[in-house]
């Protein structure tokens, strides 16, 4: 297909119809779906060792996910209606009857209180933040202007475009300790204007074109890079405090790079290339773009007084998310800039309250980090880990070694924020780690946490950018899921096979 025939398209909009709406009947059935497998979870008698209100609040939670899987109703709807359900029958789902009996307990209070919870997460509002960055791009033109760059020096081939985002975000990852700002504050903005130049458009059956394609490498670059680097992702940071505490053990920067590193050439080589064959955009040469874009450059102008602006906001935020975490929260950061966007008029507050995308994440990821945070809440993770670490404990070192990574990797389904993943999981693996006869604490703590990052792939709620991405239009629910199962075992299986016995017989 070449660009002619893009523009061709572009002029007849009836080819590129929506594709028909569901029946419903089919919606129906999507609609109960969620609702029969929660259904019958709740009435099946609890594991032994599972309190009977822990139970039904699994229950809960699957059905949640399932409904995020085949979306009866948007996702944020989904989360929306999942958590408000867990406070409508908090006496049941939620509390222990020892804490329904606590004197001065107040259930009703406390579920509110619950249900919200997730709306006071600094991570969700650095992904609102993002959304506002990208508007800013956009508004200005600014988006436009570094996209048609992009295109004149590799808009040729979709593989190069793949290639050259997941560069951009390893250049970053080093000093910007937050992927989501990394990813979602800094890459997203410019790369969501580039779909548009072949005519693919968000929501619309022309996303597979090459905007799909796009958005995944980049999500998935991101995951690889925040396991790279100590720096590369904040809760790499919690985790290697965590280890010092638990497990008296240091773990510093250079031995973190030295330990992934020969899986990183392998994931980061590979990525842009597996999307490429697994999620193929339609576009794959278009050798028509560069030229059409310097031309296009050639009539931009100059760069404008309000795209200058928002260069030097960028460059301030970038510059407090490297170099100013030490006296400024990476949110904080991000919401400084947001209201500076609108106090120079680079943006009016009225295309912030426009942006539905932006608070259509921001309800969806403030009720999920709420109904994870309840899986702990009512001992449901402990009692899964609590499970299975009586038998890795009786494994030899490297079997013990591989049934713990896989452990921990997989529990990630059950958390929507890597942070809380840490806090819950990590001190509890590695006091079974530490009763695996002849497994070096050093290696089995540095193994768990090299993982952090690439585990962010999994789910649409994995890792802090991850919502940005699935918010996106590009990426179809259906979709997220079934690539993030495929790329969460790629990454999990060349750690397994590459990185672990490296670690534990050669480093």
């Amino acid at each position: 297909m070449n660009f002619h025939s893009l523009a061709f398209r572009h002029e007849q909009p009836h080819l590129f119809q929506a594709a028909p709406k569901p029946s419903t009947t089919h919606r129906a059935v999507l609609a109960l779906l969620p609702l029969a497998i929660g259904i019958v979870m709740a009435l099946s008698p609890p594991p032994p060792g599972l309190a009977q209100y822990s139970w039904w609040y699994l229950s809960l939670f699957v059905a949640v996910i399932a409904g995020l899987i085949v979306e009866p109703v948007p996702a944020a709807a989904v989360g929306f209606l999942g958590v408000t359900a867990a406070a409508v029958l908090s006496r049941f789902v939620l509390y222990s009857p020892a804490q329904l009996a606590a004197a001065g307990f107040n259930p009703n209070s406390a579920a509110i209180s619950w249900a919200l919870s997730g709306f006071s997460n600094a991570t969700v509002w650095l992904i609102f933040s993002a959304f506002v960055f990208s508007l800013g791009y956009e508004k200005t033109g600014l988006g436009r202007r570094i996209s048609l760059l992009l295109l004149s020096r590799l808009g040729g081939r979709s593989l190069t475009l793949g290639y050259a985002i997941m560069l951009a975000d390893l250049v970053l990852a080093p000093f910007t300790p937050s992927n989501t700002a990394r990813s979602g504050g800094a890459i997203f903005p410019v790369i969501k204007n580039i779909p548009e130049f072949y005519q693919s458009r968000p929501n619309d059956p022309s996303s597979r074109r090459i905007g799909s394609y796009l958005m995944w490498t980049a999500i998935a670059s991101t995951c690889v890079t925040s396991s790279m680097f100590l720096t590369g992702l904040a809760p790499n940071l919690l985790a290697v405090e965590l280890v010092q505490k638990t497990a008296h053990v240091e773990l510093s920067w250079a031995r973190w790079f030295v330990a992934f590193l020969p899986v990183a050439l392998i994931l980061l080589l590979s990525t842009p290339a597996l999307a490429y064959l697994l999620y193929p955009p339609e576009i794959k040469v278009c050798p028509e773009v560069p030229e059409w874009a310097r031309s296009e450059l050639g009539k931009l102008g100059p760069v404008s007084a309000k795209e200058l602006v928002l260069i030097g906001l960028v460059l301030l935020a970038l510059s407090l998310w490297i170099f100013g975490a030490s006296f400024i929260d990476p949110t904080t950061a991000a919401l400084l800039v947001v209201g500076l966007l609108v106090v120079t008029r680079t943006i009016g507050w009225s295309d912030v309250l426009d942006d539905k995308p932006a608070f259509n994440t921001l309800i969806w990821f403030g009720t999920l980090v709420a109904l994870a945070g309840g899986l702990a809440q009512t001992g449901v993770v402990a009692w899964m880990a609590g499970e299975v670490g009586p038998v890795l404990a009786t494994l030899p070192p490297l079997a013990g070694l591989v049934g713990l990574i896989v452990l921990f990797f997989l529990l990630h389904y059950l958390f929507a924020s890597v942070t809380a993943h840490v806090t819950a999981l990590l001190p509890l693996m590695l006091t079974v780690a530490s009763k695996i006869p002849g497994l070096p604490m050093d290696k089995a703590a540095l193994a768990l946490c090299l993982t952090l990052g690439i585990m962010g792939i999994i789910s649409p709620y994995g890792t802090g950018p991850s919502p940005v991405y699935a918010g996106s239009g590009f990426l179809p629910g259906s979709d997220y899921w079934r690539l993030g199962a495929i790329f969460g075992g790629y990454n999990l299986v060349v750690f397994l096979v590459v990185g672990v016995p490296l670690l534990l017989f050669f480093l």
